[in-house]
């Protein structure tokens, strides 16, 4: 029988390897809190990630001058405009019913049309036509804000808007009455959070193992590059295992939860595995597609990381790129599956 051989560790790979490790277990214990209590904590740590996500879109383009800090504020401040105006609005249109901080957490984070649900995933059309409006004036007054860095930035602003109000969309839907009201919701305050946590937490288990796997296949056993111009370190080899892991673990993971009683959302149950199984299969090759398409700007602007805000990780941008896709895919697939597939509605 033939040996399996692996590659070799550098000294250096090795310690890249427990920085990694360390940043990766801070973060847990920074995020995982947040991501089970959700209300508030994942309010705030999304804010976060906004704030981050908008420095460093600007942040890969190496831009100078007098103008780098209005950009710098404009990417950050369309980036919270338009992802959180349906939340702002949404208080704003029912504060004659608030009386109690409860009322008023009920309007906010059941950002609901009147059925009751979670409905679909907005962007404030005002904040995007004003940041189109600072960005594009900008490139007639700065020869250094070209219409190339304009375009790049108005439209990766709107893509990663919509990919976290993505997440937002997953933490706090099941959540809202439809799931609230299931025999569930008297089970004590930790089961409630932590149920209507459940749905994010697939998305981030089957996108963190498919991170796991294809770095430590890869890393061990990668010999056969996928593309070099884009992503030179990744291989087949690692892209099989990233794919094989993640499957495993959000389809495993899914399928226990249904098993006792607990689904992800109520149409992801054991009756209806299928759904499981098709999201789980296909979640992989989505995370894959989110983790080449921002290495692609990272290539086409000369730079290995959008920022060094996480020792090991690089940035913001460059930890959470697969979710961000993840994300959106997962929301679109539960919107549609919630409108009996009815697109135009």
């Amino acid at each position: 029988m033939k040996k399996i051989e692996h590659n070799e560790l550098s000294t250096e790979t090795k310690k890249s390897m427990r920085t990694r490790i360390i940043t990766a277990i801070v973060l847990a214990l920074i995020c995982v809190p947040c991501i089970i209590i959700g209300k508030w904590a994942f309010f705030a740590l999304s804010i976060v990630v906004s704030v981050f996500a908008g420095y460093e879109l600007v942040n890969v383009i190496g831009l100078k001058g007098k103008s780098r800090p209005l950009v710098y504020a404009t990417s950050i401040i369309l980036m919270i405009g338009s992802i959180y105006w349906i939340y702002f609005s949404r208080f704003f249109k029912n504060i004659d019913m608030i009386y109690t901080f409860e009322d008023f957490e009920a309007v906010f984070f059941d950002a609901t049309d009147e059925t009751g649900v979670f409905y679909d995933i907005m962007l404030s059309s005002v904040a995007i036509l004003i940041g189109a409006g600072v960005y594009f004036t900008l490139c007639i007054f700065n020869e250094d804000f070209t219409v190339v860095r304009a375009s790049y930035l108005l439209s990766m602003n709107v893509i990663v808007s919509l990919c976290i109000q993505s997440l937002l969309y997953l933490r706090f839907m099941p959540a809202t009455e439809l799931f609230t009201n299931s025999t569930h919701s008297s089970d004590g305050a930790f089961v409630s959070y932590f149920w209507s946590a459940l749905l994010i937490i697939f998305v981030i288990l089957g996108t963190i193992a498919n991170d796991i796997g294809a770095y430590f296949v890869g890393l061990l056993f990668g010999k056969h590059k996928m593309n070099q111009r884009v992503s030179p370190k990744k291989t087949w080899e690692g892209f099989v295992g990233g794919y094989v892991f993640s499957f495993a673990i959000s389809f495993g993971f899914a399928m226990i939860c249904a098993s006792v009683g607990l689904p992800l959302v109520p149409i992801l149950d054991v009756e209806h595995w299928y759904w499981i199984f098709i999201i789980s299969l296909v979640l992989p090759l989505i995370a894959t597609l989110g983790d080449f398409s921002f290495s692609t700007i990272k290539r086409n602007y000369g730079i290995k990381d959008f920022s060094n805000i996480l020792p090991g990780h690089g940035g913001v941008l460059d930890r959470i790129d697969s979710l961000l896709f993840v994300s959106a895919f997962v929301a679109i697939i539960l919107i549609f599956i919630n409108r009996n597939w009815i697109i135009f509605r």
